[in-house]
């Protein structure tokens, strides 16, 4: 006859128990931090709750400052849209199909009376402003869409005369930001002063001498990058900014073509800490560009990729405008969005563009491409009805889920 009762498992000195275990990890703060830092930021913020101790520990300055290499890809866009008419509307464009969902659709995290737009976005943070309003009632602020939280940043020196700020924030250097603002001077009109505010020291204070440029031509809504804040000119010299030397130094560009009088620029940015440049000079119906890549010390920028939108366009024809003689300049409606550097392998770089109606992938690598978003309007109809001719360009800001404090 065979036994039905099962055998009572043999205990050994060496078998550790779940709880113990458990035990183990909780009361070893190395070992859990170990395992904290490479959970992604939505399980963070739920595990906030689990106790005060664990709450220190992720609200950590510290913390979030090493989290950030772990888990720094650019998951997402915001895409902002100005057809609301109190504030704009956003559509969060996912590009890797794992990301959180969409943090928002209007910006309300404060009671702006003029509405909240977004003017910038560096590395998990967004440099945020009044819509509309004018300039002496603007306001601005850094805001983390991950976390909720938000700064006012106090009221800008003869705020009429803002040219534009930018945000400087290198979670690998520091958890503090900086936000540099560039304004026109009293004396003259082309000569400027910056001044910035740092999260950790407080007001706006003048960095410098006034500097002269021409103010009608230089992009003072900068590109922040390994270090230094970069505005770019249409014509003209074009400049950067060391942020922690306080040093403007002028940016070596590309020659313009004979026969141009000024820059056609048509994307500058910045992904893990590459600087790219996409300028068009090509003729009328002919799409090839180039995306160029500024070297590390500046002495000139190399070109990493050549891009022909022939295949775009054959699949999209809803790009090309069909009221124009073809050998009119901007024959193809298309927009670049954002350069997309997602992993350490040139494989996973690739453009957003923006062609009427939807946004598009497009590898720069082997040259495919897929559709990504149909850009929405209102909220609830899309806009794949648009065509070249009324073509709208839009504004698109990066996602990376961040735990930085403001």
């Amino acid at each position: 006859m065979i036994s039905t009762k099962r055998p009572k498992a043999c205990s050994s000195p060496h078998q550790t128990s779940p709880s113990l275990s458990v035990a183990t990890v909780v009361n070893n703060d190395d070992l859990l931090v170990q395992i904290l830092l490479h959970l992604p930021v939505k399980s963070l913020l739920k595990f906030k709750c689990v106790s005060k101790h664990w709450l220190s520990i992720i609200t950590n300055p510290q913390f979030s400052r090493r989290h950030y290499p772990v888990i720094n890809s650019v998951c997402a866009l915001f895409v902002q849209k100005f057809s609301h008419p109190r504030q704009p509307e956003f559509d969060f464009v996912d590009l890797h199909s794992n990301s959180s969902g969409a943090p928002f659709r209007f910006l309300t995290f404060s009671k702006d009376p003029s509405g909240i737009k977004i003017t910038q976005s560096c590395n998990g943070l967004l440099l945020c402003s009044s819509y509309r309003a004018n300039s002496y009632k603007t306001w601005y602020y850094v805001y983390n869409p991950t976390t909720k939280q938000f700064s006012a940043l106090p009221r800008l020196r003869k705020a009429s005369r803002v040219l534009g700020l930018t945000l400087a924030f290198d979670p690998w250097k520091s958890p503090d930001y900086k936000v540099v603002s560039v304004r026109k001077c009293d004396t003259s009109r082309h000569r400027c002063l910056i001044d910035i505010y740092s999260s950790r020291s407080g007001p706006w204070r003048v960095s410098g001498n006034p500097f002269t440029a021409a103010t009608g031509n230089v992009k003072f809504n900068g590109v922040y990058s390994n270090g230094a804040i970069h505005w770019i000119s249409d014509y003209g010299p074009s400049l950067y900014f060391d942020v922690d030397k306080e040093q403007l130094n002028q940016m070596p560009m590309p020659p313009i073509p004979d026969g141009w009088d000024r820059r056609r620029v048509m994307y500058f940015g910045e992904c893990r800490g590459h600087l790219h440049l996409i300028e068009n000079y090509s003729p009328p119906r002919d799409t090839p560009f180039d995306v160029c890549e500024m070297k590390k010390d500046y002495s000139g920028w190399v070109v990493k990729y050549r891009v022909d939108l022939d295949g775009v366009a054959k699949s999209f024809p809803e790009m090309a405008r069909r009221y124009l003689d073809p050998f009119v300049l901007n024959y193809y409606s298309f927009q670049i969005l954002s350069v997309i550097e997602s992993g350490e392998s040139d494989d996973y770089t690739f453009l957003v563009l923006h062609v009427p109606g939807k946004l598009i992938r497009y590898n720069l690598t082997d040259d495919s491409f897929k559709r990504l978003h149909v850009i929405g309007h209102g909220g609830d109809t899309d806009m794949e009805d648009e065509n070249a001719e009324n073509f709208t360009l839009i504004e698109a800001y990066k996602y990376i889920e961040s735990l930085a404090l403001v």
